[in-house]
C-alpha cells in the first residue's frame, strides 16, 4: 500500500512539473509589449482560474499595413470545409500580402473531440489548413458547439500543450494588440456563450471588455465572438448581446464586430449603430439561408470567408465565396465612413422561415424530430432556432 501510494505520489508530481514546464514554454514565448501588464495583455478565466493571456503579432509586423482573414463554423469535416480552407490558401498565395493570422468565429469543432491527441486535430485543422501557404496564427474564440461534450477544455489544453502549432487558444476571452509596438489594430477575442457560463462569468467578462476598451488602445478596435448582434439569417436579433455588449461598443467606439453562427456571410451597417457588422459564418458547416432582407447591404447564404486589411487610414473588408470570387468589398474610413466598392446580389428574403428551420433542424436532427413544434409557418418567430 505504501509503494502504491509512493507511486501516485511521485505520478502527481510528475504531470504537475509537466505543465509548469509548458505553462513556462507559452509564457516565455509570449512577451509582452511594453507597458502591457497581464490584464491588458489579457485576463481570461478557464476552470475558475486566472489565465493570462497575450498573443502579439512578431515585432517586425509592419505597422503601415495588417492583414487578416476571418471565417466561422468551420470544423464539420465536410468537403466545404476543405474548399474553403483550399480557397484560402490560394487565395492567400494570389495576394502578395503578408498576413498576421487568421481569426475563428467560433464553432471550430462540430464533431466529437476526446482530447489533445485526438486525430481530429490533424484531419480538420493542421492538416486541413496547409501549414505552408497559411503559415499564420490561427486566433481562436468559442462558439456553442465548441461547449459540446465540454470540447472546449480540450481546445484549451491543445494551445498549452503545443505552443508550437497555429492554434492560438490562451484563454476564452483575452485581448490581442498588433503589432507589438505602435499598435495599428486591437482585437477583443471574446465568448458570447451566455447560455454555458455562470452569471458570475458572464458579469467577468463583460467587466474584463470594458476595463480593456477603457485602455489605451491602437487606433483600430476590433471585437470578435460567435453570436451576431443581428442577423438576416435564422438566428435573428440578439437583445441581450445589444445591450450587454452594445452598450460599450457604443461608449468606446468600437469600429468592427466579427461574428458566425449564422452559416453565411453578411455585413451590415444598423442605423444608430458606429460599428460595421461582419458575419463570416460560411467556413465550412452546414449551410443556413438568409430569411430576411431588411438589414443592409449585404447578405448571401453561401460558404466563404472575410479578409480584413487596416492601414491607418482605412480598412477595407472582403467577403471572398468558396470559389475564390469576391462577392462583396466596403471600405470604413477611421472616421466611421462606408463606401461598398464591390458586391453581389444580396438574397431575398423568403416567405416561410420557419418552415426552412424546420426543415434544416430535420436534416441535422432525424432522430430526434418530435411529433409537433412550437410556433407556425405564419410569421411566429418567438420559436427559438436549434443550435447551429
Amino acid at each position: 500500500m505504501m509503494k502504491s501510494s509512493s507511486l501516485r505520489s511521485r505520478w502527481a508530481a510528475g504531470v504537475g512539473m509537466a505543465l509548469g514546464t509548458a505553462c513556462a514554454v507559452i509564457l516565455a514565448a509570449v512577451s509582452l509589449a511594453p507597458g502591457h501588464d497581464a490584464a491588458r495583455a489579457g485576463i481570461g478565466r478557464c476552470d475558475d482560474q486566472p489565465v493570462a493571456v497575450a498573443a502579439p503579432a512578431p515585432a517586425t509586423q509592419p505597422t503601415q499595413e495588417l492583414n487578416f482573414l476571418a471565417m466561422g463554423d468551420w470544423g464539420e469535416g465536410k468537403p466545404a470545409q476543405k474548399t474553403v480552407a483550399e480557397t484560402m490558401a490560394r487565395y492567400v498565395t494570389s495576394r502578395h500580402a503578408r498576413f498576421a493570422g487568421l481569426l475563428t468565429a467560433g464553432d471550430n469543432f462540430y464533431v466529437p473531440v476526446s482530447g489533445t491527441h485526438d486525430p481530429v486535430w490533424q484531419t480538420l485543422f493542421e492538416k486541413m489548413y496547409d501549414p505552408i501557404r497559411l503559415d499564420f496564427p490561427f486566433y481562436v474564440s468559442l462558439g456553442n458547439h465548441d461547449y459540446d461534450q465540454k470540447k472546449y477544455r480540450w481546445e484549451l489544453a491543445y494551445s498549452l500543450e503545443f505552443p508550437q502549432s497555429r492554434w492560438k487558444l490562451p484563454s476564452r476571452w483575452y485581448r490581442l494588440d498588433f503589432p507589438r509596438e505602435n499598435s495599428l489594430l486591437t482585437v477583443m477575442m471574446l465568448d458570447s456563450d451566455h447560455d454555458f457560463m455562470t452569471a458570475n462569468d458572464w458579469r467577468q467578462e463583460r467587466e474584463f471588455l470594458e476595463q480593456q476598451l477603457a485602455r489605451p488602445r491602437a487606433p483600430w478596435t476590433m471585437c470578435v465572438a460567435h453570436h451576431p448582434l443581428f442577423s438576416n439569417g435564422l438566428v435573428g436579433q440578439n437583445g441581450l448581446l445589444q445591450k450587454d455588449w452594445g452598450e460599450l461598443f457604443k461608449k468606446y467606439d468600437v469600429d468592427l464586430y466579427l461574428c458566425g453562427h449564422d452559416h453565411n456571410l453578411q455585413h451590415l451597417e444598423i442605423a444608430g449603430w458606429k460599428t460595421s457588422f461582419v458575419i463570416a459564418g460560411g467556413g465550412g458547416a452546414h449551410s443556413a439561408p438568409i430569411v430576411r432582407d431588411s438589414l443592409g447591404p449585404f447578405s448571401r447564404a453561401v460558404y466563404g470567408f472575410a479578409h480584413f486589411q487596416f492601414t491607418p487610414q482605412q480598412a477595407i473588408i472582403r467577403y471572398v465565396g468558396a470559389d475564390g470570387q469576391l462577392l462583396h468589398e466596403f471600405v470604413r474610413s477611421k472616421a466611421g465612413q462606408v463606401r461598398v466598392t464591390v458586391t453581389t446580389p444580396s438574397d431575398a428574403s423568403i416567405a416561410k422561415p420557419l418552415q426552412v428551420l424546420q426543415g434544416i433542424y430535420d436534416k441535422i436532427h432525424p432522430s430526434t424530430r418530435p411529433a409537433t413544434r412550437p410556433g407556425s409557418e405564419t410569421g411566429d418567430e418567438s420559436y427559438m432556432p436549434p443550435a447551429r
